[in-house]
């Protein structure tokens, strides 16, 4: 005996298809680039995997927590331009390609 053919079964009605909205987009504000404070390699492995601040391109504090740095850093040299930076571990620059040599 073979199958019957599914003949009882209840159609669904097609929905109508709506017209999509068209929705602008709002302009994305450019950012000013910013100038990293430079420190050399030396300094660089000394701080490995700290917060330093850095005022008129020397490094005056540096700690485990970039509040802690920038709150010490702001009580010893207040009124003047104060660069945070994190000095990252070689593994971390080493994942990012930082060291690879091109």
């Amino acid at each position: 005996m073979g199958l019957k053919p599914l003949r009882n079964l209840p159609r669904f009605w097609k929905r109508k298809k709506e017209k999509a909205a068209k929705v602008e987009k709002p302009e994305i504000e450019k950012v000013p680039e910013r100038e990293f404070p430079e420190i050399s390699t030396a300094e660089q492995k000394k701080y490995i995997g700290k917060h330093v601040a850095i005022v008129d391109g020397k490094i005056v504090t540096s700690a485990g927590a970039a509040k802690k740095t920038l709150e010490t850093a702001k009580q010893e040299h207040s009124g003047k331009e104060i660069g945070l930076r994190y000095v990252a571990n070689e593994k971390l620059l080493i994942k990012c390609k930082c060291l690879e040599k091109s």
